[in-house]
């Protein structure tokens, strides 16, 4: 094997032999910038492309990871945040009250105007508006009383466990000087989700 490379070497030499010594030192030079030219273009420079390719991939890399390591340090306080709204939304659903204790919500207020010392002239039930998960249940009421007889009944509205918002208010006085207020009083149901037996249109035979 060694022969035929020093025979291949020397016959790609012969050529050049017969040259004078700088043709000589001209034609090796050449060949070997060649060499070399050919050897960054096909390897040296390929590799170096290469290498700052998986730099760049090392420092992507080392950003991700430097922002999964901060979110992973956040996630104890994002726990106990989630832990915080979930028991304020359940403290905020049981003040809603159910469609079956609408009813007696009602009453409820309507005891607390007459023990105010109002007098009802329009207590009436209106058609619920749905929201996502709660719907409002409005009731259109007239009264007549005082001024104080109102705050009184405001007040204990405010106090009921369940929520009830008294609003759109106009306040008029009648001829014995009587304040006459209509408005509205206002709850919110949670919407309960329907059994998923019950949500089928056809019937079972």
């Amino acid at each position: 094997m060694f022969d035929s490379l020093k025979a291949s070497l020397s016959e790609a030499l012969r050529p050049i032999l017969p040259l004078p010594m700088w043709q000589k030192m001209v034609v090796l030079a050449s060949t070997f910038f060649v060499i070399v030219a050919a050897y960054l273009y096909m390897g040296f420079m390929p590799i170096q492309d290469e290498i700052a390719q998986q730099e760049s991939q090392v420092k992507l890399e080392k950003v991700l990871l430097a922002k999964n390591q901060k979110l992973a340090q956040d996630i104890p306080r994002k726990q106990k945040e989630y832990a915080k709204l979930e028991k304020q939304l359940k403290v905020a659903l049981n003040m809603l009250p159910k469609k079956s204790q609408i009813p007696d919500l009602l009453e409820n207020v309507s005891w607390a105007g007459k023990d105010s010392g109002l007098e009802f002239s329009v207590f009436k039930p209106e058609r619920e508006v749905a929201k996502q998960i709660y719907a409002e249940v409005p009731v259109a009421l007239d009264v007549t009383g005082s001024f104080r007889q109102l705050l009184t009944f405001l007040k204990r509205v405010g106090e009921m466990p369940r929520i009830v918002d008294i609003k759109n208010l106009t306040l008029s006085q009648a001829s014995n000087n009587a304040l006459i207020v209509k408005g509205q009083a206002v709850t919110y149901r949670f919407v309960e989700e329907v059994p998923k037996s019950t949500r089928t249109t056809g019937r079972v035979r």
